[in-house]
């Protein structure tokens, strides 16, 4: 996919759909929208925006950090300059938003079942065939942590239950978790 190509395209339908708005609401609107992508453009990001069109549905969801306490995380947001407002970042592997509002330098961390939701889509989907079998949870993270090139989730097998394992590749993450059903793998 060439993105500097599919930027001009979407771009000039924008600026082709801006022109022929008759409501003012709508403009900004499609101004905005042009803007976003300029911005993504502009600070590097069109790489990582090509793989989330390519892989945002089969990706675990984005996040930005990962900590393994409530404690780093909060160093962590308290130490950033401008925290990255509306992002995602990972605490003992469950989810968190980052809130920051500039004007008061008010941040925070709210805790949101992302995953669950991702989880119960894969599970709804079906498991597959487990890639690999363990007797602990402990030697499923050995095995996971081993992997040069992890898949981005793959059902694995802990003592007769599914689970998955996620690769965060924006962040080189790897985590485990249960998959929201009961049953033997096949």
């Amino acid at each position: 996919m060439d993105m500097d190509r599919l930027f001009q395209d979407v771009q000039g339908l924008l600026g082709r759909t801006l022109h022929n708005t008759p409501s003012p609401e709508e403009k900004e609107l499609f101004r905005i929208a042009a803007a976003a992508l300029m911005f993504i453009s502009e600070t590097g990001r069109i790489l990582s925006f090509e793989d989330y069109l390519q892989h945002g549905k089969e990706d675990p969801p984005y996040a930005v950090a990962a900590f393994k306490t409530r404690e780093e995380a909060d160093t962590w947001l308290r130490k950033h300059s401008e925290p990255p407002h509306g992002a995602h970042i990972l605490i003992a592997d469950e989810y968190h938003l980052v809130a920051y509002r500039r004007e008061h330098d008010i941040r925070g961390l709210l805790k949101l079942p992302v995953i669950e939701h991702y989880l119960e889509e894969l599970a709804r989907r079906g498991p597959t065939t487990p890639v690999a079998s363990f007797s602990t949870r402990e030697a499923a993270i050995a095995w996971l942590q081993s992997q040069p090139e992890p898949p981005r989730n793959a059902f694995i097998s802990i003592s007769g239950k599914y689970h998955v394992a996620l690769y965060h590749r924006l962040i080189n993450h790897r985590a485990l978790y249960p998959l929201p059903m009961t049953g033997e793998p096949g």
